[in-house]
């Protein structure tokens, strides 16, 4: 089985500019230079990642989930990725584990 985990383009775009533009790192004369550069990577173009994925996302062995369903709801996200790979866990596990992994303490 497969989880796939996706983020919106333009939320990476605004992320990886701000972290690429931090002082230790080589920064980007402007965002359109920025954004030009940002999808041609050295495996390729992240839509076409996101294209190839897209053919399984109905697959039933492979999950599809967005970074912004696991932020909006991080216990339900949980749940659903449980249930896809047979995990059993306790109602209590669900909050244990989202204060484990939670921003902070990352």
């Amino acid at each position: 089985q497969i989880l796939v985990l996706v983020q919106n383009p333009k939320d990476t775009a605004v992320s990886y500019y701000h972290f690429y533009n931090m002082p230790v790192l080589p920064s980007f004369a402007s965002w359109d230079n920025y954004v030009s550069s940002l999808y041609a990577v050295a495996w390729g173009s992240y839509f076409d990642h996101l294209v190839e994925w897209n053919k399984y996302i109905d697959h039933e062995r492979i999950m599809v989930i967005s970074y912004e369903q696991l932020k909006e709801d991080q216990i339900l996200g949980m749940k659903r990725i449980a249930a896809f790979f047979g995990f059993s866990l306790c109602e209590e596990d669900f909050p244990r584990i989202a204060k484990a992994t939670s921003f902070q303490l990352l």
